[in-house]
């Protein structure tokens, strides 16, 4: 039989300041043991069934986290198969795109050069030209694509099992029926942090 149980709540104060804890001492009657003894039973029934539900839950979860796994796999598989086109196209672009920045640095070298040199109207201006041309082209440079991440069974799993979990308020359940068999919660309070 119970004799003295303890429930604890945590109480926050303003920040920074002392942290309390509530706990509940469970004072039984002298003599109503029978009754006590049916609150148990109530508890663990109830706990049981909550118990139960929980891994209902967790079955009917799983099912669903497989096959929405398995969707999403389908979706991945598309997806990389796009990819893999768009890194192609990628590719063939970024080769393009270095030809010309290749080509028009070179230009911009041998202008930079002549232009320092002689200090050449003509030299100097193309040089500004090609610059510009450059940091416009450098705006243009092609994009890698970006690659789609792979499903995750245990991400998905975790996010529905959430769900699952169900509040039973047993305790609830059988501090009610404590208290009808003449039992006595005694609430008391204590610092548990920052304490002074």
């Amino acid at each position: 039989m119970k004799r003295f149980l303890t429930f604890t709540f945590v109480l926050l104060a303003s920040c920074g300041g002392p942290e309390f804890a509530v706990k509940y001492k469970y004072v039984p009657p002298a003599d109503n043991s029978v009754c006590l003894e049916k609150c148990d039973k109530k508890f663990n029934a109830c706990v049981e069934r909550c118990n139960e539900r929980k891994e209902k839950c967790l079955e009917k979860v799983r099912r669903e986290a497989e096959q929405i796994y398995r969707e999403r796999l389908k979706e991945y598989s598309k997806e990389v198969e796009l990819y893999n086109k768009e890194v192609k196209n990628y590719q063939n672009e970024l080769l393009s795109w270095n030809d010309k920045f290749t080509k028009l640095y070179k230009d911009y070298r041998y202008f930079d050069v002549v232009c320092r040199r002689t200090k050449d109207y003509v030299a100097c201006n193309r040089r500004d030209e090609l610059r510009e041309l450059l940091e416009n082209l450098n705006d243009e440079k092609p994009k890698k694509p970006v690659k789609p991440e792979a499903p995750s069974f245990e991400r998905i799993l975790a996010r529905l099992q959430a769900s699952c979990s169900v509040s039973c308020d047993c305790k609830d359940v059988y501090d009610v029926c404590f208290t009808s068999c003449g039992g006595k919660l005694i609430p008391y309070k204590f610092c548990v942090k920052n304490c002074k």
